[in-house]
């Protein structure tokens, strides 16, 4: 636009209307969403390595609605891998430490270590079913974490948008394949990749992200300190009646 009179600068333009922070989803999507083209473990190797090196360009690629089954798949297999590796290293140290063990000691602890792996064995068998039912429990106490801090105000997805995040921040969990210290970095991965996705797929600030992803383990922290409470003084309770 530009003024009519002499001397008179131009007008500037008008300003851009404000956009997503990571932008609309390209028209390709993530890898995982073109498995159709690229193959199936292909665009599933390829889809973790996207956030695992670029988490950024992985979660603006990421399509804000779609549908359910997806995200859902590939978080019970990046899940079930990483439960079942880390079931795998336990049996294997648990057997390298009782092999150190006096041959009298073992006889004792052997009926209760065979125990223990066939109980791992039914965890890594079920761990699917487990993993499905967390996704949409943990989905729904984090979106209504969202509502209350008013992450979802400009939010177009919805619920889908948490269940998204949730679902592809799973990636987190194939940290567990690392020993001693997986779950450790999984502990830290987890929320940095939830808090991204928080902001792309609910169009937020990274201020609301934080403080609703906050919020869940806030409450699961003081739950933990008044049973504690609550088993301490029953303890005290009972020596001191004694």
């Amino acid at each position: 636009m530009s003024s009519d009179i002499p001397g008179i600068p131009p007008l500037p333009p008008p300003p851009l209307p404000p956009s997503a922070p990571y932008g609309d989803a390209p028209a390709d999507g993530l890898p995982w969403e073109r498995r159709a083209e690229l193959g199936f473990v292909n665009a599933f190797v390829e889809t973790i390595k996207l956030f695992m090196t670029n988490p950024g360009d992985a979660w603006r690629r990421t399509k804000e609605k779609g549908d359910y089954a997806e995200p859902l798949i590939f978080a019970i297999l990046v899940s079930w891998i990483g439960i079942a590796v880390s079931s795998v290293w336990s049996s294997l140290f648990g057997q390298t430490w009782m092999a150190l063990l006096p041959p009298e000691v073992k006889a004792k602890i052997g009926s209760a270590m065979a125990a223990n792996a066939g109980m791992l064995l039914i965890q890594v068998g079920l761990a699917p079913v487990f993993v499905l039912i967390g996704l949409f429990v943990g989905a729904a106490i984090y979106h209504v974490s969202f509502l209350i801090v008013g992450a979802t105000k400009d939010s177009t997805s919805g619920f889908e948008g948490t269940f998204r995040t949730v679902s592809y921040a799973s990636v987190s969990q194939l940290a567990n394949v690392i020993p001693f210290v997986g779950w450790l970095i999984a502990l830290v991965w987890s929320p940095i990749l939830m808090v991204m996705g928080t902001v792309r797929m609910h169009r937020t600030t990274q201020g609301r992200a934080i403080a609703g992803i906050l919020i869940p383990f806030l409450v699961c922290c003081t739950c933990v300190v008044v049973v504690l409470g609550i088993v301490i003084g029953g303890l005290l309770a009972t020596f001191r009646n004694s």
